[in-house]
């Protein structure tokens, strides 16, 4: 796997991870979405997985691959989430298996069977589900999801993303627009509640 001591691509380190779980969590989805996004324009393999940098920082201009990002994010995760070491064994699981299919088309220059990267993509995200319920007081978490609702539920079909929801907040969406507002307006945001409306009312819809 293309695990560096080095953090490269995270802005987070094992000292501050602790208390940046919900960040972490949303780097990891960003790029897994990257990582669909890439596969459905048939984009070269360069943008899913890379060979790793050999001459940094002198080849800072190098692309790279969404899988790689990934990678280098998981290794926090035991220390972000060191109750939960049965559900990152099966998240780092599945991301190996992922990357040594890669891998191989990467070898022979083949192009990623589209199907097969979907449903491998999807194996992370229903992995990660442990992991988004414990940070469900996270109000950036959130409203990150609910931003992201068409991308999560193109990658967990049939389920999409109000079955995460229910798990988090058992008394539905009512429950989590008063978690917004509330901390948003503990945080001043005032002006940004009528788009925690809009957003929960688009996701209602």
């Amino acid at each position: 796997m293309p695990y560096s001591d080095t953090y490269l691509y995270s802005p987070l380190s094992i000292k501050t991870v602790k208390d940046n779980r919900s960040l972490l969590l949303q780097f990891i989805l960003s790029e897994i979405f990257h990582a669909m996004d890439a596969n459905k324009k048939e984009d070269p393999l360069e943008f899913v997985f890379s060979s790793p940098a050999c001459f940094f920082p002198y080849d800072w201009s190098y692309e790279v691959g969404c899988l790689n990002k990934i990678a280098e994010h998981a290794q926090l995760m035991p220390h972000a989430f060191p109750k939960l070491q049965q559900a990152v064994d099966s998240f780092t699981q599945t991301l190996h298996e992922t990357l040594s299919n890669v891998v191989k088309n990467k070898k022979k220059n083949d192009p990623i069977p589209h199907e097969g990267l979907m449903e491998q993509l999807n194996t992370l995200y229903v992995h990660l589900e442990p992991f988004l319920i414990v940070c469900k007081d996270c109000e950036n978490l959130l409203l990150f999801l609910i931003k992201n609702n068409n991308e999560v539920a193109e990658l967990n079909k049939p389920h999409n993303l109000s079955s995460l929801l229910k798990k988090m907040f058992p008394e539905g969406i009512d429950g989590i627009s008063d978690r917004l507002k509330t901390e948003y307006k503990n945080r001043s945001f005032h002006s940004f509640l009528p788009e925690i409306d809009r957003l929960i009312s688009h996701y209602e819809s």
